[in-house]
């Protein structure tokens, strides 16, 4: 019997699968919402639940394993469809896992009480904790599939019926309980029989057509009633009793008081029931889930019983109905006897006519053998007569092939001797007759005719036009090659771009012979030695007009370069190495640069030409350096320069590194442009490039099969298949070609991504490629080695246009003057480094900013305006480059603080050393202050958003340098006027903090405030203020922007203190009635006045 906590949790779970699984036939659109909400997205089903069991899952088809927990539950649809669902619960949202109809249900094997086992697409055993669930579950489906499965399953240790057993021997047997522990329900005789499938009326679930439904009648060897124990009536009576006093009927009427119920027999008087008082209670409570108990009010009701009628009366009406049962299958057993002699005699008659039927088939199959020798003779004299009308036959079509393969019209002739190749349409003419040849030429040896005389001198014919037609074709192109391109090499017309010549004639020569692909191909499988020749000439040609158009770019690029020659020279110098002691500035005290070291870069001047144009040699317009400028000497030296805003720039204005650039992608681009036109001219394209460039058309193409066997006819393209099926070259020469391997993949393991030929024949044509290369290298950073980081962000953008392509020499060259490039800029940067750590050593006084404050800010926006925002590995070089200078100048100017410091430590008494310090303050000071203001003022007007992170790291860095030097300088300037005061009073709050009086000490005592009082006085204090001013002024002369900042820092700190003197005086002094000779507003006053 199930406990109240099983009952409670089957329920819980049942109406959970209501909500977001099986609906209910009659489900509204908004109830499958809601379902479909609460089982996150999962479509519920349309179906109704009729039972549901909790079970743990072992697989038998996976051996061992641990038990998986699943709900077993059996539903119908409003098609009357039973299914048999496995769900799995997870975060308390049912999931149906698998799903299986009564006709899957191959056995039934009831192994315990707890235990069962259900053969579907393999075994399952699945086991429960409750019983009495387990035994409802399998008593349901045994009698759904003994009803309405079209072949019931085989039961092991289980009914097979509604109530019984089968036949004897049968692998059932007899369990005398139905679901929950109740009978199975019967209908009586007469009355109309329940449906087949539960009825879905007004949304009821009709539980009782659904949990006892019949099987068929079957004869029995016992009635149901005869062997019910006394335990069995006793909860039955029971539960009768509590339905008739739930329903407000006659307890007394239906069981007598203290008097035992009549089944039960007197020997049984002191039988103790297994199941605890509280048992039928619980079976009464499930009986109410509308998914597993049975009605009792319906039950009864067909059967016409009342509340008030006496239990005894209606178990014998049952068991008479049971009897009546019993007997009608009897009659029908007997009356199925008596058609057993009329049976026999029938199936006697039958045997009789069939013998009869083989005899006569016996003797028609002897005729018919008889028939077929006949027939074989004849066929036989037929077979001889179609054999020598076949032969003759294949005797004319052969003969027809023959005068085929042999002819070849005059006509046709003419067009291979006469016809003009320099037209397209001629072109085209003289290959369909050429392709006719060829073919001709193909077949005759392999079509089995060469023993033929008039075949025989057919072919020493063609071969004859064959070859004459071969020479035809080599002079002609052999001429017009060298004529095209000697066109090209006195063509002055060529494209010039800021001043540099381009190359321009290849992309001529390409677009005029491309249209002789078929021709080449014709000489390649006819006379290879010409081919090759050919090859070789085209080859001599080209090179020649590479070598004087690539010289005239490299030329063309000289002027530029040496731009920075002129303007070097025509400068002033402001480099690190030659302006300490010398004058590092221009015209207006700024440097003018962006080097730190004279060896690396000539210099450049601040003067204007007469356009007013500022001429920029580091890379930064005359616009950057003015806003640069502007902010770090102030508006008055900013503005006298004249900033063009418009007009046209010659081709010797710009920066090597874009002249280098412009060179060197019209280099690249004639170099891949080559490489495809020469496999596309001399008919070297792997199969794997056809079948990439086909590979788009045949997905787009509906005819999917012709474009395949096209794709394979131009794999293995002869001239014949070039010329039928009308192939063309691939071009699209100015894009690399993928380099693939055989299975059409993008391989890094491809030694060359082209055949070998083209690599020669790419050797032989740029073999001054690299040399010219080299030259506008050397050239362009000779004067500028910065230089090199823009063209490497050139050569970086064309290796990786050529990633994964076949332009392996193309790549060789670009990887070599990649790494050229870098060495050189690195070396640049070697030498910056050095310009800046030798800074220290040749500081000896103050002498305003050092040069390499002002240098930096201009550095980073050069080397920015090089780079850019690209993702090359010259951002990265740039990155590393700006870390080792800002590094090494932070490093330079701590250090000579610290030099300063410890030396003025060392010398205490020394006025030198105190004084310099004092200067070493004011030179970091005025550096901090310069390098601030650049790099801020590159930061608005010149830096973009992917560098302002970098930028920021550096502010920072510079301001925390900046508050740690202006605390040392606050501290040595404010010694001579307010010295003698802090230190006092130092002294003051060094006593309070030992928790003792000053008043108490000797040297702060009250006698020696006074002192320090009036050496204090309100004019000496004014004159003291008034010296300060112009030592501070005298300081920062050379930077006058400065002064007012650091003057604003000395009167915060002058009131600070004021303030903290104020405080100790009230603190520690009140009873001495003493104070200042001055107050805060005449300090005020003093300050506001200078």
């Amino acid at each position: 019997m199930a406990s109240k906590t099983e009952t409670a949790k089957v329920k819980a779970i049942a109406d959970l699968l209501r909500q977001q699984l099986f609906i209910g036939v009659e489900a509204t659109n908004a109830q499958e919402s809601a379902a479909k909400a609460s089982s996150g997205g999962q479509q519920p089903r349309r179906e109704r639940l009729l039972n549901v069991v909790n079970v743990m899952e072992r697989d038998n088809s996976k051996g061992s394993g641990p038990a998986k927990p699943r709900l077993l539950c059996i539903t119908v649809k409003r098609n009357r469809k039973l299914r048999l669902h496995k769900v799995k619960m997870n975060n308390n949202v049912a999931e149906i896992s698998k799903t299986w109809s009564v006709d899957d249900v191959k056995s039934i094997e009831f192994k315990e009480p707890t235990r069962f086992s259900l053969q579907l697409n393999h075994k399952y055993d699945f086991t429960s904790t409750d019983a009495v669930l387990v035994e409802g579950f399998v008593q349901m489906l045994v009698n759904f599939c003994n009803k309405y499965a079209i072949k019931p399953p085989r039961y092991i240790n289980t009914v097979s019926g509604a109530v019984a057993s089968g036949p004897s021997g049968s692998a059932g047997t007899v369990r005398p309980r139905t679901v929950y522990g109740r009978n199975t329900q019967h209908h009586v005789p007469g009355q109309q029989a329940p449906p087949a499938i539960p009825s879905f009326e007004a949304g009821k679930i009709p539980v009782e057509n659904a949990l006892v439904s019949e099987a068929p009648v079957r004869p029995r060897t016992n009635a149901r009633g005869h062997n019910r124990t006394p335990n069995d009536q006793s909860a039955l009576m029971r539960r009768m009793t509590k339905y008739v006093a739930d329903h407000g009927g006659d307890v007394s009427a239906l069981v007598p008081m203290n008097a035992p119920p009549p089944e039960v027999h007197q020997e049984n008087n002191a039988y103790v029931p297994d199941e605890p008082e509280e048992e039928p209670e619980d079976i009464e409570e499930m009986m109410l889930d509308e998914a597993f108990m049975l009605s009792a009010d319906e039950l009864v009701s067909d059967f016409g019983w009342r509340a008030n009628i006496d239990a005894a009366q209606l178990e014998s009406r049952l068991l008479s109905e049971l009897h009546k049962l019993e007997s009608e299958n009897v009659r029908d057993m007997l009356e199925a006897d008596k058609q057993v002699p009329r049976l026999i005699r029938e199936l006697d008659q039958a045997i009789s006519n069939l013998e009869e039927m083989e005899e006569m088939l016996r003797f028609y199959g002897l005729e018919l053998e008889s028939m077929d020798d006949d027939v074989r003779k004849i066929q036989m004299e037929n077979e001889t007569l179609k054999v020598e009308e076949a032969n003759q036959q294949l005797l004319l079509i052969e003969m027809d092939k023959i005068l085929k393969t042999i002819t070849l019209s005059e006509e046709e002739l003419q067009i291979l001797r006469n016809e003009s190749l320099e037209t397209t349409d001629g072109i085209e003419r003289v290959e369909r007759v050429a392709a006719s040849l060829k073919r001709m030429l193909g077949s005759g040896p392999n079509a089995g005719i060469g023993g033929l005389e008039a075949t025989h001198e057919k072919m020493k014919k063609y071969e004859f036009y064959s070859a004459n037609f071969s020479t035809r074709v080599f002079d002609y192109l052999k001429v017009m090659f060298q004529f095209k391109i000697d066109g090209c090499l006195n063509d002055k017309g060529r494209p010039v771009k800021w001043g540099i010549r381009l190359v321009g004639g290849p992309e001529q020569v390409h677009k005029m012979m491309i249209k002789y692909a078929g021709l080449t191909l014709w000489l390649k499988e006819t006379k290879p030695s010409a081919d090759k020749e050919l090859q070789a000439i085209y080859i001599q040609c080209m090179n020649s007009l590479y070598a004087n158009q690539t010289k005239e770019l490299v030329d063309s690029c000289r002027p530029i370069f040496f731009k920075q020659k002129h303007d070097a020279q025509s400068g002033s110098g402001g480099s690190i190495g030659s302006g300490i002691g010398s004058g590092a500035t221009g015209p207006s005290g700024v440097p003018s640069d962006h080097a730190f070291s004279t060896g690396s870069s000539a210099g450049a001047g601040g003067s204007s030409g007469p356009s007013g144009r500022r001429i920029s040699l580091d890379g930064i317009s005359g616009a950057a350096h003015q806003v640069i400028s502007s902010a770090v000497k102030g508006s008055d030296s900013g503005g006298s320069g004249n900033v063009p805003i418009s007009g046209s720039i010659s081709g010797a204005d710009i920066q090597p590194a874009e002249a280098f650039a412009i060179a060197l992608e019209n280099l690249v681009a004639n170099v891949i442009a080559e490489q495809n036109f020469i496999s596309d001219l001399f008919h070297y394209i792997p199969p794997a490039h056809i079948r990439a460039m086909h590979r788009i058309a045949r997905d787009n193409n509906t005819n999917r099969a012709s474009e395949e066997m096209r794709i394979k006819i131009e794999e293995n393209a002869n001239f014949y298949n070039w010329v039928t099926h009308k192939i063309r070259p691939m071009e699209h020469w100015n894009m690399p070609r993928p380099k693939l391997d055989s299975k059409d993949v993008v391989s890094q393991t491809v030694h060359f991504g082209s055949v070998k030929e083209v690599k020669s024949m790419l050797d032989l044509l740029f073999g001054s490629l690299v040399t010219q290369v080299d030259a506008l290298v050397d050239m362009g950073t000779r004067f500028d080695p910065s230089q090199a980081i823009g063209m490497l962000v050139s050569v970086s953008k064309a290796l990786d246009l050529c990633n994964s392509s076949d332009q392996g020499f193309l790549i060789n060259v670009l990887e070599r003057c990649s790494d050229k490039l870098e060495a050189i800029f690195q070396r640049y940067i070697t030498e910056q480094a050095r310009a800046i750590e030798a800074t220290k050593f040749v500081v000896k006084k103050r002498m305003g900013a050092l040069p390499f404050a002002r240098v930096f800010p201009k550095f980073i926006a050069h080397i920015e305006n090089l780079v850019g925002d690209t993702g090359y590995s010259a951002r990265t070089i740039a990155d590393s480059a700006y870390s080792r200078i800002s590094r090494l100048i932070f490093d330079t100017l701590e250090s000579l603080l610290r030099d300063a410091e410890r030396n003025a430590q060392q010398n205490m008494d020394d006025k030198d050393a105190q004084k310099e310090q004092l200067n070493t303050h004011v030179l970091l000071l005025e550096n901090m202050f310069v390098l601030i203001a650049g790099l801020q003022a590159y930061k608005a007007n010149g830096c973009k958003p992917y560098f302002s992170l970098t930028l920021d790291s550096y502010l920072d860095h510079a301001q925390i340098v900046q508050r740690k030097v202006t605390r040392a300088y606050l501290k040595d300037v404010l010694q001579r006027p307010f010295g003698r005061l802090i230190a006092f009073f130092d002294a003051v709050e060094r006593c309070l903090a030992a928790n003792k009086d000053p008043l108490q000490t000797a040297s702060l005592g009250k006698s020696q405030l006074k002192k320090l009082i009036q050496t204090h006085s309100n004019s000496t204090m004014r004159e003291n203020i008034k010296q300060l001013s112009k030592r501070v002024d005298k300081h920062f002369m050379n930077e006058p922007k400065l002064k007012p900042v650091v003057w604003k820092v000395v009167v915060d700190e002058v009131l600070s203190n004021y303030q903290r003197f104020v405080t100790l005086l009230a603190r520690s002094y009140k009873s001495t009635n003493l104070s200042l000779d001055f107050t805060q507003t005449d300090l005020k006053r003093w300050l506001s006045e200078l």
